[in-house]
C-alpha cells in the first residue's frame, strides 16, 4: 500500500510536468515564434499528441519490462530463487533429492542454451552477428534481454515442475503472470514517462 501511494505521487508529478510542458510550449511558441519550438496546443500539436500516442509507447523498454517481469515471477515462484539463495527453505518444503535432480536438469538446460548462443555468435559468419561481424551492436545485442528473460523463464519453470512445486498447467501459467502482477504498478508510470519524453522531443 505504501508503494502504491508513492507511485501515485510520482504519477501526479509526471502529469503535472506534462501540463507544464503543454503550457510552456504554447507560451514560448506564441511569444517567440522565431524559436524552433512547437506548441502542443496548436492544431499540429494536438494531432501529433493523439495520432502518435500509441507509437510513443511502443519502445523496447515496454517489451523488456514485460519479459523481465515474466522471468522474475517465474524465478521467484518457481522456486529456483529459493534453491539458489535460500536452500534452507527448500529442504523444509520439498525432498532434497528431488530438488537436486531439478537443479541438475536446470544446469543441463543452461549449458545447452549457452552452447546454442555461442554457436550463433562466436563461430565465423554466425547468424546473430552484425553485417560487419561485430557482436555489439548486432542482432544478438538487440535481442540480449529477451534471450536472458527466456532462459530464466524456461529454467525456472523446469525447476519448479521437476521439483514438484508446479504441479499443473494452471500452476505454470500462474507463475508466468506473477511477475506482471508484481510490477503492474510501474506500467502506468511507464505510460506517463514515455509520453512526457516524446512530448519533450516533439516540442524542442
Amino acid at each position: 500500500m505504501r508503494n502504491n501511494l508513492l507511485y501515485g505521487y510520482i504519477s501526479l508529478l509526471l502529469i503535472f510536468l506534462q501540463v507544464v510542458l503543454v503550457v510552456v510550449s504554447w507560451l514560448v511558441s506564441a511569444a517567440m515564434p522565431y524559436l524552433p519550438v512547437r506548441s502542443l496546443l496548436s492544431s499540429g500539436g494536438i494531432r501529433w499528441f493523439f495520432g502518435h500516442f500509441v507509437d510513443n509507447l511502443m519502445t523496447p523498454f515496454l517489451v523488456w519490462g514485460i519479459l523481465l517481469a515474466i522471468a522474475y515471477g517465474s524465478f521467484v515462484k518457481g522456486g529456483l530463487r529459493d534453491r539458489l539463495f535460500y536452500p534452507e527453505r527448500m529442504y523444509d518444503r520439498h525432498h532434497s533429492s528431488r530438488s537436486k535432480t531439478a537443479l541438475y536438469i536446470v544446469c543441463a538446460e543452461l549449458f545447452f542454451f549457452v552452447m546454442v548462443i555461442l554457436l550463433l555468435t562466436v563461430v565465423p559468419h554466425a547468424v546473430l552477428l552484425s553485417v560487419t561481424g561485430s557482436l555489439f551492436p548486432s542482432y544478438f545485442s538487440d535481442s540480449l534481454i529477451p534471450i536472458l528473460a527466456f532462459i530464466v523463464t524456461v529454467c525456472s519453470i523446469t525447476y519448479g515442475t521437476v521439483a514438484g512445486i508446479l504441479r499443473s498447467l494452471k500452476d505454470v501459467y500462474s507463475v508466468l503472470t506473477t511477475g506482471i502482477h508484481i510490477f503492474a504498478p510501474l506500467f502506468p508510470i511507464y505510460v506517463l514517462v514515455a509520453q512526457l519524453y516524446a512530448s519533450f522531443i516533439y516540442v524542442f
